[in-house]
């Protein structure tokens, strides 16, 4: 039994327990955060003793479940870089965004999910079972921004699209791969991105498991002619990876204003943290970097304990 098996792991009783599941829905603080291009974000945090449950389902339950080769996100071993890196040959390359992707996705959806992959699971779950991680999992029968476990039972609850999509492409001579709600296809061959487009609009259309939405003003088609970025990493007309100009240019900024003794600690601890994920997508900045402002500045912010 479920219930058993978490209050061993927590000391609570499964009675406790019981009730927090059954009030999962009001044990989250929501607030908003502004996004970067307009607009707010709702968050959905849960409390400390949910968030703790969430944590040991996804552990013991939802890691067993499979996710596709083709996603590269929350999942180890895979970064941003090696994402982009997957469409940087090509020459075309479209990108499809789902609107309000963790709240799509419903209990429904996650119970779907457990019944076929219960085979799967280290013990088997109950129809109580399965009641109580819903309940654990979800606010208001959905997915939350916030929550620790939406990224894996996402990731899971989307392994049939995946998989679909990456045999479609590759039979297209199309590379496919999703980071989050993202999607990208990319390829050499011309015209063939529109078809995919109106392809997946209707599969769309007719998927009752989870029923996702295209964010139609974030569907982006691009060729080398125009700028194309993957997971914010730019992909050059030479086939490179690049961080943009914008990124370069706040780069810049920072170190600029951390060598005038301008950058608070927070600030210059995030502007490590940037210069880290920039060596990694284009190392070259960093020897500009040390040629503009000195080696010293740049090993001082690198070193910062």
């Amino acid at each position: 039994m479920l219930l058993q098996r978490l209050a061993k792991i927590t000391g609570l009783s499964e009675t406790h327990i019981a009730k927090l599941a059954r009030t999962a829905n009001h044990r989250y603080r929501t607030y908003q955060i502004p996004k970067r291009k307009g607009g707010v974000r709702t968050i959905d945090h849960p409390s400390k003793h949910l968030k703790f449950l969430q944590r040991w389902l996804v552990r013991n339950i939802f890691t067993y479940a499979p996710v596709h080769s083709s996603v590269y996100s929350y999942k180890e071993g895979t970064s941003i870089r090696e994402h982009a890196r997957l469409h940087v040959n090509s020459k075309y390359t479209l990108r499809i965004d789902f609107r309000d992707f963790f709240p799509s996705i419903k209990s429904a959806d996650i119970q779907v999910l457990l019944d076929n992959n219960g085979e799967k699971f280290p013990f088997q779950l109950t129809k109580r079972d399965i009641r109580v991680i819903l309940s654990l999992s979800c606010k208001n029968d959905k997915l939350t921004i916030g929550a620790p476990c939406s990224p894996a039972i996402s990731n899971a609850i989307m392994y049939d699209f995946d998989k679909h999509w990456s045999l479609r492409a590759k039979r297209l001579n199309v590379i496919y791969s999703r980071y989050a709600d993202d999607i990208y296809f990319s390829t050499n061959r011309p015209g063939i991105l529109s078809k995919i487009l109106s392809e997946l609009r209707e599969d769309l259309a007719m998927r009752n498991s989870p029923r996702l939405m295209m964010n139609n003003a974030k569907t982006i088609l691009a060729s080398r002619k125009r700028k194309r970025v993957v997971t914010g990493i730019v992909l050059t007309p030479d086939r490179k990876l690049s961080l943009g100009r914008e990124k370069k240019r706040q780069i810049r900024t920072l170190v600029f204003l951390f060598s005038k003794g301008q950058l608070d600690r927070d600030r210059a601890k995030s502007l490590q943290g940037l210069l880290s994920y920039a060596s990694t997508i284009e190392p070259l900045i960093m020897t500009r970097l040390r040629k503009k402002f000195g080696t010293e500045t740049i090993k001082k912010i690198v070193e910062m304990p």
